[in-house]
């Protein structure tokens, strides 16, 4: 009886011993970024996931300071209209083609003359994009070479070479659009402009009256005779730089090309279209 009590002892101590589990815990005082705590290497976690939702915003982020830190170096106007006053010295030549009795007339070369006037500039399109006007006086020079029998009731093949100068006085009213470039260097902004001109004469001044063949032609018997049209017109095109100063203020530096498209002769028989170079100077506030 006894062996049998000692041998069911033996069987439920041995049981129990089996059913213990020991548990290792890891070692975490010598767990590295490559080691998953059991001295074997860590799976590589996929991060591609976390790159790709990081990505939107650090690309805009980038955008932004490169916006903020390097290409906006001219602030944008801060009206919708901006005022200038131009003053540009131009030189200033014409064409000439004569027939019948004006056969002969010749271009009389290049002449420097003045223009000013206050300028103003409407921004329709953001910062970039203007429509641009104004008064502006304006002198230009016209001038021809004469065959010597023009005027002549008696044809004389050997007179001599006769000259005509007249200074025309107009008024122009400017109307073309100018684009805008930013990053030209810190406080400056490149434009071009394109558009036209419409060109009322105020006046017609002869130079060296008694000298001048076409002036001594058109003064019969006192009655003095004009030679030039009332008006004409003009294609306008020009690029510069605008420097600001300040929050208001810029110094405008350019030049510009006014090609005439309309005869300014009088004389159905004398065509003249006058052309203009002009170097542009102007203070915009």
């Amino acid at each position: 009886m006894i062996a049998v009590v000692v041998l069911l002892l033996g069987l439920v101590g041995n049981a129990h011993s089996q059913g213990r589990v020991t548990v290792q815990e890891p070692n975490k005082s010598n767990k590295t970024a490559d080691d998953d705590g059991w001295g074997q290497p860590a799976p590589r976690k996929n991060n591609r996931r976390t790159n790709t939702q990081n990505r939107p915003s650090r690309e805009t982020e980038k955008v932004f300071r490169r916006i903020q830190e390097e290409e906006i170096d001219y602030a944008p106007p801060q009206k919708l209209i901006e005022m200038s006053f131009r003053v540009a010295p131009s030189v200033t030549l014409n064409t000439a083609e004569g027939f019948n009795s004006y056969a002969g007339f010749r271009d009389n070369g290049a002449a420097l003359r003045m223009s000013i006037g206050p300028s103003i500039d409407y921004f329709f399109f953001k910062d970039r994009y203007s429509l641009s006007s104004g008064i502006w006086y304006t002198i230009q020079r016209s001038g021809y070479r004469i065959p010597g029998q023009f005027g002549q009731t008696v044809w004389d093949p050997g007179a001599k070479l006769q000259h005509s100068s007249y200074n025309l006085q107009y008024i122009q009213l400017p109307l073309a659009v100018k684009m805008y470039a930013n990053n030209l260097f810190p406080n400056a902004r490149f434009y071009i402009q394109t558009g036209g001109l419409i060109n009322i004469k105020l006046a017609e001044k002869p130079l060296d009256s008694v000298h001048n063949a076409l002036f001594q032609n058109a003064e019969d018997g006192g009655n003095y005779s004009r030679q030039y049209s009332r008006g004409s017109l003009s294609l306008l095109l020009g690029t510069g730089i605008q420097y600001r100063l300040n929050q208001s203020q810029a110094l405008i530096m350019g030049v510009s090309y006014q090609r005439g498209l309309t005869d300014v002769a009088r004389a159905r028989d004398l065509v003249s279209k006058n052309h203009v170079v002009s170097l542009d100077l102007g203070l915009k506030f």
